[in-house]
């Protein structure tokens, strides 16, 4: 319906509605700060659905409630979780989740009364935290190689930035997985605060086998056992450019199957920003679109090999110690735009601007080689992950909600 009236009515009488609805959220918003808050609520935030460092915090978060649940004879409700999208329609929440659209009423309600705010993003510039909250901001990326928030600030716009600043104000705890990301949080987040060095949430189910997901993501995708899966996951471009994802997967495959044996499936992964353009590429049964899988770091968790540009994900694939080989054709332009924390030849993986580079630096690869360059650079970081980040965090909103 929202579509149809779009297309019906003309952008100045749009315009004019969207200012209306803006000023109608932000009195909402205000007013519900004159009801009590709820010391049991808590509401989790993430923009593209249930996914990322906030889905393995809400599901950490359901198994306590279970276990507390099942523990106790008395029939009460220890705490409320609440999910906070733009997509509540394509949600995987579980039953105990109650799931909100993004800006709706019920929303609203929910993060002015909440004792506890979790984001992986910065919030709304309408949103002030009250007296009595407290706000855990996770963030969307861990160890990053493009500059971002004030390294990257004269491509952002003097909104995002104010925004930025208000929200890193407000903030109570930042998530870190490494000593580069506190240091990155201290650095060009705008932020003092205190920072929890425990991992990211989302890397949990990288470093803890768990058979089910794996017959679950297989299944989803249509890949049997038989096969070994290679993702080719490579960044977003500014103006949806498709020319720099150009890959003969055919040829990848085959050079999969004669460097490591078995039978190989490529799953083309592009960002969630240009996955509406994912059908560019020509897919068989050894050539999936996998961009319509909300999860990454599920189809990461089962995948034996991933090639990438300029994603974060490399470093984050590579803490299960599996092959990583970077494909980047646009690397000097990329970086001129971007700007790296790294230089890009610095990294440990081996580096490709054509696509002969990456069938030679497949055939070339040495496994004790790649894990020494591996176990070198991650040293220089100082990594925090253990496996058990969400659990940690659910420890301490445990202990705010106690009053501790």
């Amino acid at each position: 319906m929202r579509s149809i009236i779009k297309k019906i009515l003309p952008k100045w009488l749009l315009n004019i509605l969207k200012q209306v609805r803006y000023y109608w959220i932000v009195m909402a918003f205000h007013l519900f700060h004159l009801l009590p808050i709820k010391k049991r609520r808590i509401v989790v935030c993430n923009v593209w659905g249930f996914g990322d460092n906030a889905k393995y915090i809400t599901e950490e978060l359901v198994r306590r409630k279970q276990k507390i649940l099942e523990s106790t004879s008395v029939n009460n409700n220890p705490f409320e979780i609440i999910f906070i999208t733009n997509h509540p329609n394509c949600s995987d929440a579980p039953k105990m989740v109650k799931v909100l659209k993004t800006n709706s009423l019920r929303a609203i309600l929910a993060l002015s009364t909440a004792k506890i705010w979790i984001d992986n993003n910065r919030k709304e510039n309408y949103i002030r935290k009250r007296k009595g909250q407290y706000y855990i901001q996770t963030w969307h990326g861990g160890i990053a190689l493009k500059k971002i928030e004030k390294d990257y600030q004269e491509n952002l716009g003097i909104r995002y930035v104010k925004n930025a600043k208000r929200d890193s104000k407000m903030t109570d705890l930042y998530i870190s997985n490494s000593n580069f990301c506190t240091n990155m949080y201290l650095n060009s987040f705008w932020y003092k605060g205190e920072i929890m060095e425990c991992g990211s949430p989302r890397n949990d189910i990288l470093l803890n086998k768990n058979t089910d997901l794996d017959l679950s993501v297989r299944t989803r995708l249509g890949v049997g056992y038989g096969f070994k899966i290679a993702i080719y996951a490579p960044t977003y471009r500014e103006g949806n450019e498709l020319e720099a994802y150009q890959l003969d997967c055919d040829k990848l495959k085959s050079t999969l199957e004669h460097k490591f044996g078995g039978k190989w499936v490529i799953a083309v992964r592009l960002h969630p920003l240009v996955s509406g353009l994912s059908d560019f590429l020509n897919y068989n049964e050894c050539v999936i679109n996998a961009s319509y899988y909300r999860d990454i770091y599920e189809l990461m968790a089962v995948s034996d090999l991933l090639i990438t540009d300029y994603s974060n994900i490399m470093f984050e694939f590579s803490f299960m110690k599996k092959p990583v080989f970077l494909f980047a054709t646009d690397v000097t332009s990329y970086e001129k735009e971007r700007g790296f924390y790294f230089k890009y030849e610095s990294l440990p993986y081996d580096i490709a601007k054509t696509q002969g580079e990456l069938i030679r630096n497949i055939n070339n690869y040495q496994e004790d080689n790649y894990l020494d360059r591996m176990k070198a650079f991650f040293a220089t970081l100082e990594l925090y992950e253990k496996g058990n980040a969400s659990e940690q965090v659910v420890d301490r909103m445990i202990q705010v909600m106690n009053g501790f």
